[in-house]
């Protein structure tokens, strides 16, 4: 029903296919306000908008629990067809056009988890500042149930880290290999240049439970080893481990890329595992109708230019 709804709505002369490109900010943002910052509008002419989406479908669309706007049933029906379709308009627009990343000024939407942001964004915007100055880029993190999905409608133009395998119509392309490593302070009481098997099972373990696509095998080692009672602190953020290391005498798992850069910033270093782990591929992922995109293309050869071993 709510799709036959909003085509009737749609066939409308006086419909303003403007109000599905707000719709779909305050459904992504959550905020009225975040939704006037992404779009580059005033809140009020946000909510003017949504008020006239309101009153064209007849349903409030969003209601307001505690800090967010939460979306209606109706709304959260018609939220996908309104997202494919204006996935579908903006490569539409953007194939039939020359891309010159001097003069560019289009957003890009990138999955990537804290760790991935900490990695590549440094030597990314520091090339994006030189060659591509009116270049907007904006990370998301990523989902853990419905990745592919969020890939296929066209919600990112990227995703970039350790990738599940993904169904047809996906294109993946290797960047580097990674593997896990140690890291604990600099000067640990215990712990010389190496970290032996014993020493690792009698530390105190900090590690990451991250949602989405992340490193949950790092706890599953740890349990594997029967060091699951050693597990002395669950943390969501990777990039606040290494300052935590530092300060105390827990031992930590992370991925080699990350670690060598955060060992530069905090009192702390890195050492071989004593147990094993796999190494993992870092890979690059986009949907088959952004391949032949000439902005996506670009995208895709900056971080084979920067991050490809």
């Amino acid at each position: 029903m709510e799709s036959i709804h909003i085509i009737h709505t749609m066939n409308r002369v006086d419909f303003d296919l403007n109000l599905l490109v707000v719709f779909d900010a305050v459904l992504a943002e959550r905020s009225i306000s975040r939704a006037a910052d992404r779009l580059g509008l005033s809140q009020p002419a946000v909510s003017n908008a949504l008020a006239r989406m309101r009153k064209a479908t007849g349903d409030r669309l969003f209601v307001r629990l505690a800090n967010a706007m939460v979306p209606t049933p109706y709304a959260q029906g018609i939220a996908e067809p309104i997202r494919q379709a204006l996935a579908s308009i903006r490569v539409s627009l953007a194939a039939s056009q020359e891309f010159d990343p001097a003069t560019s000024q289009r957003d890009f939407s990138i999955f990537l988890t804290d760790l991935g942001e900490a990695y590549f964004l440094p030597r990314l915007l520091e090339r994006l500042n030189r060659i591509a100055p009116g270049v907007r880029l904006r990370t998301l993190p990523m989902p853990p149930e419905s990745a592919e999905d969020a890939l296929r409608n066209g919600e990112v133009d990227l995703a970039i880290g350790k990738l599940p395998d993904l169904g047809a119509g996906f294109y993946v392309q290797r960047l580097f290999r990674d593997r896990y490593v140690c890291v604990v302070r600099r000067n640990h009481p215990l712990i010389g240049g190496r970290i032996t098997a014993k020493q690792f099972a009698a530390a105190s373990h900090a590690i990451v439970t991250p949602g989405g696509w992340g490193h949950g095998i790092i706890e599953r080692a740890l349990i594997e080893h029967g060091l699951e009672q050693r597990i002395v602190l669950r943390m969501q953020n990777f990039l606040v481990l290494a300052s935590i290391v530092a300060t105390t005498d827990m031992v930590a798992i992370v991925p080699h890329s990350v670690g060598s850069q955060l060992s530069q910033h905090n009192d702390v270093r890195l050492l071989s595992l004593p147990i094993a782990i796999p190494a993992f591929d870092i890979k690059q992922c986009w949907q088959e109708r952004f391949h032949d995109d000439r902005g996506n293309r670009w995208l895709r050869q900056q971080f084979v230019d920067l991050f490809r071993a």
